[in-house]
């Protein structure tokens, strides 16, 4: 594929997306521009521009991804930023209102095995950036957890939190199981191993001073921990996922599952100690048959290599931020459209994304994204 297909391609998705920004039912019409882009993504994983095409190639920069799964919601999402942030040479000028990235970048998403994973490769430059938890972060920069016995990895760099998931402790209706102190005793899965999942659980274990000595543990993936327990053959597991989940609300519908509160003063003190937790609420009604409940939140990180072009990265921080984007970015997925006719309202919701992006981060900020949030007046001069 020559570099005028690549052109071709990203005109023809960033007019869809205009299309579909000028659209009545903008939101959902953004949601078939983003499976398309993502689609388009998943085609760039197989193509590459000619080696032959020296001078072609060298006029783009090719910026990976690591995200997950090729299905799972990190692929997706890593999707959605690559669009965000791709502009290959000759797609022409950024058109008022609509999306714009960065000159001459074309970022390609890859799949990986889960975020112990994605460190690694950022760490080593075999990709240059990848989707994080917060949590596996924070065990690569102490050398603990799944990388245990390591020499901390410190090159690691935060352009932004990306996303925000919530940590949900699903128990069997009847099990007793009304805060993570019970679950001595009990039959707990806490997510395949190296995962993130895994990592939440044993973090929120530990702050509740439960030893997994006590607990009959297993590593099953979500859907093979929901048809244990819906078996008999499991008391409760974890699951980390942005809320409402569709999965989590197909169970709860059925009225076999209880939503365990994550909260008290060892939440507390797991929110003081532990700046890869944030403190998150899940209101009544949005899981059937569940109350309102206190729990915690993780932030899923966008990070590159200490050594990245700071000019690339600071780049690339504006793209996400810049107003003809909103719509891509997956943490704007739950605030109501633009509304280009408020320009005040439009720019404090801006400034309140940003404020998001470099909360419970972990680790520094890249220099080129500091020099951007510093720009905008979110960090202090």
């Amino acid at each position: 594929m020559n570099l005028e297909s690549w052109k071709r391609l990203w005109q023809s998705l960033q007019s869809r997306a205009r299309a579909a920004q000028a659209h009545p039912l903008a939101r959902w019409g953004a949601g078939g521009v983003v499976a398309g882009l993502v689609a388009a993504i998943l085609l760039l994983l197989y193509w590459r521009a000619p080696p032959s095409l020296d001078e072609d190639s060298n006029a783009v920069t090719f910026f990976r991804i690591g995200a997950g799964a090729s299905d799972g919601p990190y692929f997706a999402i890593g999707g959605r930023l690559a669009a965000i942030v791709s502009r290959p040479p000759g797609t022409g000028r950024c058109e008022p209102g609509g999306p714009c990235g960065v000159e001459g970048v074309l970022a390609v998403v890859k799949s990986s095995a889960g975020p112990v994973a994605n460190v690694r490769a950022v760490s080593s430059g075999h990709y240059e950036s990848a989707l994080i938890q917060a949590t596996a972060l924070d065990q690569a920069l102490r050398g603990r957890g799944a990388f245990r016995g390591e020499k901390p990895l410190r090159n690691l760099r935060a352009i932004a939190g990306v996303y925000r998931e919530t940590v949900h402790l699903v128990a069997s209706r009847g099990a007793e199981i009304t805060s993570v102190a019970d679950l001595k005793g009990k039959r707990l899965s806490v997510g395949p191993r190296e995962l993130g999942t895994q990592t939440v659980a044993l973090d929120i274990l530990r702050a509740y001073g439960v030893s997994t000595r006590n607990i009959d543990i297993s590593h099953d993936d979500p859907a093979r921990a929901a048809e244990r327990l819906l078996r008999g053959q499991l008391d409760a597991f974890f699951f980390v996922a942005r809320e409402p989940s569709a999965f989590l609300s197909d169970l709860a519908n059925r009225g076999t599952v209880d939503i365990v509160p994550i909260d008290g003063p060892a939440a507390e003190k797991l929110l003081t100690e532990n700046s890869e937790f944030l403190p998150a609420h899940i209101s009544e009604g949005v899981y059937r048959f569940n109350a309102a409940l206190d729990t915690v939140a993780v932030n899923t990180v966008w990070v590159c290599n200490a050594d990245a072009d700071p000019d690339l990265v600071h780049g690339i921080a504006a793209a996400l931020f810049f107003q003809g984007n909103r719509e891509l970015l997956p943490a704007s997925e739950d605030l109501p459209p633009p509304d280009r006719r408020n320009r005040a309202a439009e720019a404090e919701t801006r400034k309140l994304l940003m404020k998001d992006a470099i909360t419970g981060l972990v680790i520094p900020l890249h220099p080129g994204a500091e020099r951007f949030y510093r720009d905008e007046g979110i960090l202090a001069p």
